[in-house]
């Protein structure tokens, strides 16, 4: 049997900025939630847009596999009436029925009304003896979906609010990657055009072709790009072997030293006026024990803080072009899409969790919402230069995390986990600079830049990202 579902969000937002919010590319990727019980990844973007017979692929997580299997889920668009409503129906997924109408109302005082209207049916199993606990079970999935959405469409909007300038175009490495999905999706939802470096591929609409493996990328391309924003690189997961160390370094310094040699032969009126490149927190070392660490300070030892010290100073040389030069030293990114936290929820969902390699490390944690606003708004703020810590104000220590991150999840976090299992993996050295490292950073920059933080606490940024508020 069928359910009706309905959710009312009300926004101070014009009506007609909220519903060209929806119309904008990266719209359907920042109100996907990342915690299941619906669609929790965008495996192909939408056709054309909200427009009627658009389809978009998405993908919902099998119960258990912590987002690592996907079950697909095709939606078609069907009418609409701009800027009053559009709809999607499901035509092929995991439910027996979902049809979604999405409602824009205007307020008396000049805001928003979002009504969002659900008819949805599941499928029926040999489990279902009686409609009620199915039909409680899924209005409670439903009710965290949603309410997820609203904080998303609130904190976006304010964002945009707060940003307000010219649209500019963004030249970005790393797009598709963790970070530069959400940084990306974030900005085009302001309305920024958003132009991919992408490896291997053909310059076309929205998208740059280049191989920095082969020092590939025409000047040409980037004329008329504003801003250059770089986040690519291998992974570090992995052990550091001299091969795999090698691909590490190598892959963001050669491939920034290309970017900043093709800005450089743009001419001057065309040149993008800033190069924003990614960088760590493990710039200042492995341990640096209570200490709180400063942007200005040296470069501390070990390979991750030399891979670091050299991807910003290869960034740096753009700066002889009269570019703005930020490097972004990333903290520990939480998402259950992946990251830090991924590979924790399966244990702490079994209520397994606990101190890891004696617990006494300082985490600097950031939520990915917060990681992609500081980005963006690091991109958009003309007076940015120089190193930004991005991580929350508040970083903990590693026992505490486990702790209030378990907690969100009902679950205790009392199961001490020795770094036995992770140098089986990693190895020692990579072990020692990826686990077990401490960092205690200062984001005193960050914050008397203009940035404001969506969840500087744990717990507020954990439940966010669970679908666990209230």
């Amino acid at each position: 049997m069928a359910q009706q579902f309905e959710y009312e969000t009300r926004l101070t937002q014009p009506r007609d900025e909220v519903f060209a919010w929806h119309q904008r590319p990266g719209a359907l990727t920042r109100l996907t939630p990342p915690f299941g019980g619906g669609p929790d990844k965008v495996t192909e973007a939408p056709t054309d847009g909200i427009e009627p017979g658009s389809r978009v692929k998405l993908g919902v997580s099998v119960p258990g596999t912590f987002g690592t299997v996907h079950v697909p889920w095709t939606a078609r668009h069907g009418d609409w009436d701009p800027p009053h409503y559009f709809t999607d129906r499901m035509e092929r997924g995991p439910l027996g029925e979902w049809e979604h109408r999405h409602n824009f109302e205007e307020t008396s005082s000049g805001g928003t009304l979002v009504r969002d209207q659900v008819t949805v049916r599941a499928l029926p199993t040999s489990l279902d003896k009686a409609s009620g606990p199915s039909d409680k079970l899924m209005r409670g999935q439903l009710e965290r979906i949603f309410a997820y959405r609203e904080r998303q469409l609130r904190g976006d909007l304010d964002f945009h609010d707060e940003h307000r300038g010219p649209r500019l175009r963004i030249a970005v490495g790393g797009a598709s990657g963790l970070i530069g999905s959400q940084v990306c999706a974030l900005l085009e939802t302001g309305g920024h055009e958003v132009v991919q470096l992408k490896r291997g591929g053909s310059t076309g609409p929205g998208v740059i072709g280049w191989d920095p493996t082969k020092g590939r990328l025409n000047p040409r391309d980037l004329a008329g790009i504003d801003v250059v924003l770089h986040l690519g690189g291998s992974s570090i997961a992995t052990r550091f072997t001299d091969k795999n160390k090698a691909e590490i370094l190598r892959s963001r310094v050669d491939s920034t030293k290309l970017l900043v040699r093709a800005i450089g032969q743009v001419p001057a009126d065309q040149r993008p006026r800033a190069l924003v490149v990614g960088s760590a927190v493990g710039y200042h070392g492995t341990d640096r024990g209570d200490e709180i660490l400063a942007e200005e300070q040296p470069p501390g030892e070990g390979f991750l803080a030399h891979v670091c010290d050299e991807w910003e100073k290869a960034a740096h040389g753009a700066e002889v072009f009269g570019v703005r030069v930020v490097n972004v030293r990333t903290g520990l990114v939480l998402t259950p899409s992946g990251g830090l936290l991924r590979p924790q929820l399966p244990l702490m969902t079994a209520g397994l969790s606990g101190p890891l390699g004696g617990g006494k490390q300082w985490q600097s944690w950031i939520g990915i919402d917060d990681m992609a606003g500081a980005v963006a708004h690091l991109v958009l703020s003309e007076d940015a230069s120089g190193p930004y810590h991005l991580a929350a104000p508040n970083p903990v220590r590693q026992k505490d995390f486990a702790r209030i991150v378990a907690g969100v999840l009902h679950r205790p976090a009392m199961v001490p986990t020795p770094l036995a299992g992770p140098r089986a993996l990693l190895g020692k050295e990579a072990t020692e600079e990826l686990v077990a490292a401490s960092h205690r950073v200062d984001v005193s920059k960050l914050l008397g830049a203009g940035y404001s933080f969506r969840h500087a606490d744990l717990r507020a940024c954990a439940e966010h990202i669970l679908g666990r508020v209230g």
